[in-house]
């Protein structure tokens, strides 16, 4: 290992600390669920130009290059469960991207109209991959730190996306310093299982603190068990350089072990320090 490449590692390893500026996380209660760093200002989605239905369309092709660019191959090739997009009222007001109100399809909250659209990717992934409502711990846990991903190899292509401040951002951030602080103690790499990990949210809200990514109550854990979709699958092949037929075929605490394993090499040491940086993570 050349010097410097272990200096990178020594510094992708060191104990997570508090962000430089936690205003750019999740702070006031939204929708129920409280902020990650409470003394935070108030958070208020982007206001000024509102996208039209065609931005989501557009920057779909951000994708390419992200853990989720098969994503964007389903997606060209309509194989994933919707084909079209568009800006709306979800049923779910708290959603980012999810069920309209009304009607069978999928709308992106029209809360979000105003901002940045590469913004709404980790979420538009996480929709098209998943199963619906009644989706257990396992499977809304892997989605979620899929767009975690993608949200941090945007970040170190832009880093202006981490500081945009708006509600729409912090929202992203938030779900991204979690996964990124998810690791063993003295270890660089991102994983989603870390027993002895030291904390995702340093100086955060004790109530909001978990060891790891794979303790974050994203839902019940009663339903787990689920199959796994074969585009879900076809991802995690991908991510993990693997065939098809070495990836678990069910949401349950196993594919967390794997998913430990198998997507250690996701983001690469500089692409992680850059979206640390932009985060406000390390100096």
């Amino acid at each position: 290992m050349s010097d410097d490449r272990a200096a990178l590692v020594r510094r992708l390893a060191a104990p997570p600390q508090p962000p430089v500026d936690i205003s750019r996380f999740s702070s006031t209660p939204l929708f129920g669920q409280p902020g990650i760093y409470p003394d935070g200002r108030p958070m208020e989605p982007a206001t000024g130009h509102r996208h039209s239905d065609a931005s989501i369309e557009q920057v779909m092709v951000e994708l390419v290059g992200t853990v989720a660019e098969p994503v964007f191959g389903a997606w060209t090739e309509g194989l994933t469960p919707v084909t079209r997009l568009t800006y709306g009222e979800p049923a779910s007001a708290g959603r980012v991207v999810g069920p309209a109100a009304t009607g069978e399809a999928r709308v992106v909250n029209d809360r979000y109209q105003c901002e940045d659209a590469r913004l709404l990717l980790p979420s538009i992934v996480h929709d098209l991959l998943w199963s619906g409502p009644g989706a257990g711990h396992a499977e809304e846990t892997v989605l979620h730190a899929l767009g975690g991903y993608t949200h941090a190899q945007l970040l170190a292509r832009d880093p202006a996306l981490a500081t945009a401040g708006t509600e729409l951002a912090r929202r992203q951030n938030s779900i991204t310093i979690t996964l990124l602080n998810s690791r063993q103690p003295g270890s660089p790499t991102v994983t989603l299982i870390a027993p002895e990990g030291p904390g995702t949210i340093p100086g955060g809200a004790p109530g909001m603190q978990t060891v790891d990514f794979w303790s974050v109550p994203f839902a019940p854990r009663d339903a787990d068990g689920a199959t796994m979709s074969s585009l879900v699958r076809d991802l995690l092949a991908a991510a993990a350089r693997v065939d098809i037929t070495r990836v678990p075929e069910t949401f349950d605490d196993a594919l967390g072990h794997w998913c430990s394993e198998a997507l250690a090499g996701v983001l690469e040491p500089a692409a992680q320090l850059a979206a640390m940086q932009a985060l406000g993570m390390v100096s």
